[in-house]
C-alpha cells in the first residue's frame, strides 16, 4: 500500500495547485492523485482559479486535456507560514551558523526575508523572540567564509551533474594537486564539509575536504550517478569517513556512561545489551579502525573493547604510549 496523501485546507490546496500549474502542464488525473481529491473537486478548483482572473489555459492533447498557468507566473498567492513552521526554519538557520559567509547561508537568508515579507504583523512581532530561542553550541567548527567561490562551483556541479577539476592541497604539500572528479554528494560530518565523488585519477570513490580545495574548475562533461550508488553509503558502512573493511565491534561500557550509549544512535547497525551491573555492551558492524579507536578512547576507563582484536590492540597501543609520555 502507498503512503496516505496529505490533506490540505481549501486555501492551501488552491495555492499549491496554482504553483504546480505555473511549473508544468497537468491533467485532471494529476490533480486528483497529487491532492487526493475527486475529479469533480478538481474541476471546481480550476474553475475558481479561472474566475479569479488568473490566466489559466487549457490544451486538448491526446489522451487527456491539460491545464497550465504561464511558467513562473507572478500572480501566485503568498506562502502561508505558521509560527511553528517559522520556528523550525530559524532552528535550521541556527544549526548552519558555522557556514556564515557561504552561498548556503546567503540563500537561506534571502528565503527567510521573502517569507517574513508575507507574514502578518502579529507574527512578525515574534520574529525577534524566535531568533533568541535557539542557542547552538558547535565545536570545533571550521571557517568556510573564504571558500565562497569554491562552494559556488561545487553547488553548480552537484546540481548539473557536471565533472569538475578540484585543485586540492593536502596537509604538508606545498602546491595543490589537480583531480578530475564527478561530484556525487556533499557530506556534512562533525561540522565539516566533504565532497564524495568519483576520481578519474584514482578510478574510485574519493573524499575531498572542502577547506583544502583551492579552486574548482568546471569542464564541459556531464556524468550520471551509478545505479547502485546511494547517499546512505557512508552511514551504513562506515563509522566515520575512513573507508576500511567493516569490523564486528563489541564494546563494554560501565554503568557510569551506560545512559549515554542507550540514548544515542552511534551507528545504524548497533544493538545494545544491558548487563546486570548496570553497564551495557554495544555491538555494531562498521569500518574505520582509526575513528573507532578515537571514539573508544574518548570514554577513557569507562570503555573496554571486547572485539575485534585489531581494535583492542589499537586502543591498548594508544593507552600505553600515553602512559609512557606522562610517565616521563
Amino acid at each position: 500500500m502507498g503512503r496516505k496523501g496529505r490533506t490540505y485546507s481549501q486555501a492551501e490546496r488552491l495555492a499549491r495547485l496554482m504553483r504546480t500549474l505555473a511549473s508544468r502542464a497537468i491533467t485532471i488525473n494529476d490533480i486528483t492523485h497529487e491532492f487526493q481529491i475527486s475529479r469533480r473537486q478538481a474541476y471546481r478548483d480550476l474553475k475558481r482559479i479561472e474566475e479569479e482572473g488568473h490566466p489559466l489555459t487549457q490544451e486538448i492533447a491526446f489522451p487527456e486535456r491539460t491545464w497550465q498557468l504561464p511558467l513562473a507566473y507572478r500572480g501566485l498567492p503568498p506562502i502561508s507560514v505558521s509560527p511553528y513552521e517559522l520556528m523550525s526554519l530559524y532552528f535550521a538557520k541556527s544549526q548552519m551558523a558555522y557556514l556564515a559567509g557561504t552561498p548556503f547561508t546567503e540563500d537561506l537568508e534571502a528565503l527567510t526575508r521573502r517569507i517574513e515579507a508575507s507574514l502578518p504583523t502579529k507574527t512578525v512581532n515574534h520574529v525577534d523572540r524566535l531568533v533568541q530561542v535557539f542557542a547552538p553550541l558547535q565545536r570545533p567548527t571550521r571557517a568556510y567564509d573564504k571558500k565562497k567561490e569554491v562552494l559556488k562551483g561545487l553547488r553548480r556541479a552537484l546540481l548539473l551533474q557536471q565533472t569538475v577539476t578540484l585543485h586540492h592541497q593536502k596537509p604538508g604539500y606545498n602546491e595543490p594537486v589537480a583531480h578530475k572528479v564527478d561530484p556525487y554528494v556533499l557530506l556534512l560530518y562533525q561540522y565539516g564539509l566533504y565532497i564524495l565523488g568519483f576520481s578519474h585519477r584514482a578510478k574510485a570513490l574519493r573524499l575531498f575536504a572542502v577547506e583544502r580545495i583551492q579552486e574548482v574548475t568546471p569542464t564541459e562533461e556531464r556524468f550520471s550517478l551509478p545505479p547502485n550508488f546511494s547517499s546512505d553509503w557512508t552511514s551504513e558502512r562506515l563509522f566515520g569517513l575512513l573507508d576500511d573493511p567493516p569490523l564486528k565491534v563489541r564494546v563494554r561500557f560501565s554503568p557510569e556512561v551506560a545512559y549515554l550509549i542507550k540514548e544515542r544512535q552511534w551507528h545504524p547497525t548497533q544493538s545494545v545489551k544491558s548487563l546486570k551491573d548496570g553497564g551495557v555492551v554495544l555491538t555494531l558492524k562498521a569500518g574505520g579502525l582509526d575513528e573507532l579507536t578515537s571514539w573508544v578512547l574518548s570514554f577513557g576507563q569507562n570503555a573496554q573493547v571486547l572485539a575485534p582484536r585489531s581494535l583492542k590492540e589499537a586502543v591498548m597501543s594508544h593507552l600505553a604510549a600515553a602512559q609512557k609520555q606522562y610517565g616521563r
